[in-house]
């Protein structure tokens, strides 16, 4: 099991956009990788799950990621998270 956690750098938050981007990267990978964010859990290949978890510009979340290629997966999310709203064309 992968743990790691991202500050959430897009504004307003987590938005349809971001979400997209962080269930198109679990999709490609062989793992199951689950998001939380206070009280929050989510499925991170699920757009609505991810959306739900009303996670705000600075909010951390922490990045659970259990399978094949478990690292790639967490980092991958992780990076996405990551990235300003800016980034999210490229």
């Amino acid at each position: 099991m992968q743990l790691t956690s991202a500050v959430v750098s897009a504004h307003p938050g987590i938005n349809a956009a971001v979400a997209a981007r962080v269930v198109g990267a679990v999709q490609k990978s062989r793992s199951i990788v689950l998001l939380r964010c206070g009280e929050r859990t989510g499925n991170a290949a699920n757009v609505l799950s991810v959306i739900a978890l009303c996670a705000a510009m600075g909010t951390t979340v922490e990045v659970q990621a259990c399978g094949e290629d478990e690292a790639a997966a967490a980092n991958a999310v992780q990076n996405i998270l990551s990235q300003p709203y800016g980034d999210l064309a490229a």
